[in-house]
C-alpha cells in the first residue's frame, strides 16, 4: 500500500460501497414522513448519484410509497445527462445486482427541462420529481418546479457552492465527503502536477464572459498548453486526457496545435479530437454518437468547452487540463471530477491534473485544488493549512501550529485533546474576530471528521452570515444548532460572539476582493 493510501486510509479489498445503502434509507425516511418534501442526496463525483436516486425509487416502489401506475418525472439540463440517466435505468446489469423491478423503466420518465415544463402545464401527474444536477435548482428557471405539490428528489456534488443562490429544498437527506470516498476506495485520490505558470498577462476582466474568454485563445499560450501536455504525458504515462477550454474556438485552436504536436511526438496518441455543443466534434457525428465512440478508445486527447464537465462518465480518463482558469469553485469540481472515477483496474490506477496559470490583474482568482478535499464551505475563503504527517508526527504537527497562533487550548474539550493525541482525525478551525491587533485572540473550535453537525452549522452560518449578523447571536445559535451551543465553550456569550464577528469581517473582506484573515481551517490529511 502506498504513502498516500495509507495516509488516506484507503483500502485495498476494492470499494465499499456500503454507503449507497445508508443513503438509500436516509432518502425513504425523508420522504415517508412527508412524501411532498423537498429533499437533497449530496453524493460528491464518482459516488454513484444516479444509481443511488434509482435504488430509492426502487425501494420506494417496493415500500408501497409510489405504484406501477403512478410516474416520476426525472428532469436533467442537458443531453449528456439525458443519455447518462437513460443509460442506468436501461442498464440490466443494475436490474440483476440490485433486484430491482423492471416497472422502474416505465414509470421514470426522463425528461429535458424545458420538455418536462410543458408536461407539467398540460397537466400530466407526477408522483415524484428528481432534479439531476440540482445545484441548478437555484436559477430561476426551475422556481416553477417547486410551485407544484410534488415531492422533490435533488441530485447534486455540491450543495455548498451556489454563490450564495439557496437552494429550495428543506434538508439533505444524506451526505458524504469526496475524502470519505477517497478513504472507502470509490474515487481515486488525483495527484495535481505543479502549476505551469505562463508569465503572459491576459487583460480578462471576467472568467465568465465569453470575450473575455477569448483572450486565453493566444497561438503563444496555446503552443504553451500543447507543450506542457505531451511534456508531462511523457514523464507520467497518460493514456486518456480531457482538456477544458474557455470557448468554442478555443476548443479548434487548440485542438489544431495539440493535433499537429501529437504527429511529431515520439509517442503520439492514438486519437485528437475535439467537441463542444451543437453536435461539432472533427467527426461530423451528433455528440451523443461522438461520446460513445470515444469512450472505447483507449488512448485519446479530447478538447472541449463545457460539454464533459456534467454527466460523461469513462473511468479510463486519467488526466485532466484545465487549459482556460476559471473562478467557479463549482465548475472547477466538475471538471476534476472526470478524472476520479475508479477503473476495474482500480488497483493500478492514477489520475492527473494539469492547471496552467496566467498573471490575471483585473481578476480575484482564488480557486485552491484543496477545496476537493474540504469539508466544510469554501463561501468566505478561510485559509487551508493542510497537516498531512502520519501519526503520531502529526500530533507535534498540529500542536505547534497552535502554538504558532497563541490560541486559546481552553477552547479544546478532554475529549477533543485525547482524540488529537491518539492520532484520530480532528480538524480545527481558528477564528479571530480583530487578528491585526493585540485584542485579537485566535480560538478555536475542533470538528472531527464526519461530524455533520458541526459541518452544516459552519457551512449556514457562512453563507448567511450577513443575514444572521445583524439578528440576536445568542438567539440564532441556540435556535438552529442547540445540540452545540448549549457545551461550553461554545455556550459562552464572548466565544459566540467572536465566532460571529470573525465569519462578519470574513464576509466582507471577500466583497472587498481582499484576502480573509479572520478564519483558518487546518485540515488533517
Amino acid at each position: 500500500m502506498s504513502f498516500l493510501s495509507k495516509l488516506f486510509g484507503i483500502r485495498n479489498t476494492g470499494p465499499d460501497w456500503s454507503f449507497q445503502v445508508t443513503a438509500i434509507s436516509a432518502v425513504i425516511r425523508d420522504f415517508q414522513q412527508n412524501i411532498a418534501g423537498r429533499f437533497l442526496l449530496v453524493l460528491p463525483t464518482g459516488g454513484g448519484k444516479t444509481l443511488t436516486a434509482i435504488r430509492s425509487l426502487n425501494e420506494m416502489l417496493n415500500k408501497g410509497m409510489i405504484s406501477r401506475d403512478d410516474k416520476v418525472l426525472w428532469i436533467v439540463h442537458t443531453l449528456s445527462l439525458h443519455t447518462h440517466a437513460v443509460k442506468n435505468l436501461q442498464k440490466e446489469a443494475h436490474y440483476s445486482k440490485f433486484s430491482l423491478n423492471q416497472e422502474l423503466k416505465s414509470i421514470v420518465d426522463v425528461r429535458m427541462k424545458a420538455e418536462a415544463v410543458k408536461e407539467l402545464a398540460k397537466g400530466k401527474k407526477y408522483k415524484l420529481i428528481v432534479i439531476d444536477e440540482a445545484h441548478h435548482a437555484a436559477a430561476s428557471t426551475y422556481r416553477e418546479f417547486f410551485d407544484y405539490p410534488i415531492g422533490i428528489l435533488g441530485l447534486t456534488a455540491t450543495p455548498h457552492r451556489m454563490d450564495k443562490l439557496g437552494l429550495p429544498f428543506e434538508k439533505i437527506s444524506y451526505s458524504i465527503t469526496f475524502r470519505e470516498l477517497v478513504r472507502r476506495g470509490v474515487v481515486l485520490l488525483p495527484k495535481f502536477l505543479p502549476e505551469v505558470r505562463t508569465n503572459i498577462n491576459v487583460q480578462a476582466s471576467s472568467l465568465q464572459d465569453e470575450t473575455q474568454l477569448a483572450k486565453f485563445n493566444s497561438r503563444e499560450r496555446n503552443q504553451l498548453v500543447s507543450h506542457t501536455l505531451f511534456q508531462e504525458a511523457e514523464k507520467h504515462n497518460f493514456k486518456k486526457v480531457i482538456v477544458f477550454a474557455g470557448t468554442n474556438a478555443h476548443v479548434e485552436r487548440l485542438y489544431d496545435v495539440i493535433k499537429a504536436d501529437n504527429a511529431s511526438s515520439k509517442n503520439p496518441f492514438a486519437h485528437v479530437g475535439f467537441i463542444y455543443g451543437g453536435n461539432n466534434n472533427e467527426k461530423g457525428m451528433t455528440n451523443e454518437k461522438y461520446l460513445e465512440w470515444h469512450q472505447s478508445q483507449d488512448s485519446s486527447i479530447l478538447i472541449n468547452c463545457k460539454i464533459l464537465n456534467e454527466g460523461y462518465d469513462d473511468p479510463n480518463i486519467d488526466t485532466v487540463v484545465m487549459a482556460t482558469p476559471t473562478n467557479s469553485i463549482l465548475y472547477y469540481l466538475q471538471c476534476i471530477g472526470r478524472v476520479v472515477r475508479t477503473p476495474e483496474d482500480h488497483a493500478n490506477a492514477k489520475a492527473y491534473v494539469v492547471e496552467i496559470v496566467d498573471r490575471l490583474p483585473n481578476v480575484a482568482y482564488r480557486i485552491d485544488n484543496r477545496w476537493l478535499f474540504a469539508e466544510i464551505s469554501d463561501y468566505l475563503e478561510p485559509l487551508i493549512q493542510d497537516i498531512k504527517s502520519p501519526w503520531p508526527f502529526r500530533v507535534w504537527t498540529t500542536f505547534r501550529n497552535l502554538i504558532k497562533f497563541k490560541v486559546k487550548f481552553g477552547d479544546l474539550s478532554a475529549s477533543d485533546i485525547m482524540a488529537l493525541l491518539a492520532g484520530k482525525r480532528t480538524n480545527l478551525l481558528l477564528f479571530n474576530d480583530v487578528p491585526n491587533t493585540h485584542r485579537g485572540k485566535w480560538r478555536l473550535m475542533a470538528i472531527p471528521e464526519g461530524d455533520m453537525k458541526k459541518i452544516s452549522m459552519f457551512n449556514d452560518l457562512s453563507e448567511n452570515i450577513d443575514e444572521y449578523y445583524n439578528i440576536n447571536h445568542d438567539f440564532i445559535l441556540e435556535k438552529n444548532y442547540p445540540d452545540i451551543f448549549n457545551k461550553e465553550p461554545y455556550k459562552n456569550r464572548v466565544y459566540r460572539s467572536s465566532l460571529m464577528a470573525a465569519l462578519h469581517r470574513a464576509s466582507l473582506l471577500k466583497s472587498k476582493k481582499e484576502r480573509v484573515d479572520t478564519l483558518i481551517y487546518l485540515s488533517v490529511q
